[in-house]
């Protein structure tokens, strides 16, 4: 699974560059702006709307990559603009749901934490089915590997925040000597999505979509 990432990966370095400069860092510095905007308005609960701008920047940049993977993965080509395509074009069905399952998520965690993992679950799975030709298509075949994959979709949430607080912090233990500001860690964060993510998206997309 790792060694299928890192070839797909390799063969498309050059879009997948492309994509994270034009997409993946300017979408990462935007919305980190709006959870500090967030945060600063001393608003209850601060904390809720800030995640949901990190879950966010998570699942509203999945498309592309997993265009990318699965053109490779059914020996496609395909254009470059076509990338930036999936992004606009799935944007709004993405925020949406990713909207929808958050509110399930934060809720149900006062319900023994089991509609959270659902939601979380949803929300990781959704993007892997937008090339599905109805809204309830794309739900019924998330749900379905939710059903089937549960335990080790768990087990993936837990491998993707473990290794983005491992680089995180790793990044901040480099930097700690250094005079830095908001805006430097906002870029430092971009980058380390813009390096991080495409790995993440190639290899849910490889494990997970099933057509």
């Amino acid at each position: 699974m790792i060694r299928d990432t890192l070839d797909i990966y390799n063969r498309n370095l050059v879009n997948i560059i492309i994509v994270s400069c034009i997409l993946v860092i300017p979408v990462t510095i935007f919305l980190l702006l709006a959870g500090q905007y967030m945060y600063e308005l001393n608003i209850e609960q601060p904390y809720i709307p800030i995640f949901f701008f990190v879950i966010l920047n998570f699942t509203v940049l999945f498309p592309p990559f997993f265009f990318i993977t699965w053109h490779d993965l059914n020996d496609q080509s395909y254009q470059w603009s076509a990338m930036f395509k999936a992004f606009i074009n799935n944007f709004g069905y993405i925020f949406i749901f990713t909207l929808i399952f958050y509110i399930l998520s934060v809720y149900g965690s006062f319900l023994l934490l089991i509609p959270t993992f659902i939601g979380l679950s949803m929300i990781l799975l959704m993007p892997l089915f937008i090339q599905k030709e109805s809204v309830r298509d794309s739900l019924r075949s998330a749900w379905k590997v939710v059903k089937e994959e549960n335990i080790f979709i768990l087990i993936d949430l837990l491998i993707i925040v473990s290794l983005n607080v491992f680089v995180w912090s790793g990044a901040l233990y480099i930097v700690q000597g250094f005079e830095n500001n908001l805006f430097f860690y906002i870029i430092l964060r971009s980058l380390i999505n813009a390096l991080l993510f495409p790995f993440i998206y190639i290899y849910l997309t490889i494990k997970y979509q099933q057509d």
